[in-house]
């Protein structure tokens, strides 16, 4: 959907008229609840953010001025949603979502490095970086999970770019650390 299209969609939805809100849901959608499932590895959670995303979208339609991409804006509102969810618990490790432990995901030119060995360390990944700070981890998710660029991370979260930068870099360091501090407290099953 070209740019200028969806803001007329916007306009249209803005009015109250059930096909523009209809065909602005059907465009964005898949988008918006791929964001939402990597960002909380949850689908009744992804279910929550993406209805919340759409009301408080929907609500603010009538008062939103044209620019940039309608489905960034969307993004913005998802990741708040998230952001506010993950500071009001404490960090806490997750279960690994499905489809991220097979070897070639981890280190492909180790691929057939032992299974076992693979878990731990993309359990211990996940375990660091959900210990990360919300900002920083929403920025890391973004970024690897996403495949967004910083320019974009930092309209989305609302934050000048360097500091995106700087989220990303200290939050690799963190992660590597606090990776391989896990590994080695917790000798392989079998081998200790």
């Amino acid at each position: 959907m070209s740019e200028a299209v969806a803001w007329q969609l916007v306009r249209q939805a803005a009015t109250g008229e059930p096909q523009a809100r209809q065909s602005l849901v059907e465009a964005t959608l898949d988008d918006l609840w791929a964001l939402a499932m990597r960002l909380t590895r949850r689908q009744d959670e992804a279910e929550t953010i993406v209805q919340e995303t759409y009301a408080r979208a929907f609500a603010a339609l009538p008062g939103l001025t044209p620019g940039g991409r309608f489905e960034g804006y969307l993004a913005r509102i998802a990741t708040n949603l998230v952001l506010e969810r993950w500071r009001r618990r404490s960090p806490r490790a997750t279960e690994i979502p499905d489809g991220l432990a097979s070897p070639a995901d981890v280190e492909p030119w180790k691929a057939a490095a032992d299974k076992e060995d693979q878990q731990r360390l993309l359990a211990a990944a996940w375990e660091a970086i959900q210990g990360l700070a919300p900002e920083p981890r929403a920025a890391v998710l973004l970024f690897y999970a996403q495949s967004q660029t910083c320019d974009e991370i930092a309209q989305v979260l609302d934050v000048p770019i360097g500091t995106v930068k700087t989220w990303l870099h200290r939050a690799r360091n963190q992660v590597r650390q606090q990776a391989e501090r896990l590994l080695k407290s917790e000798p392989a099953p079998g081998r200790a």
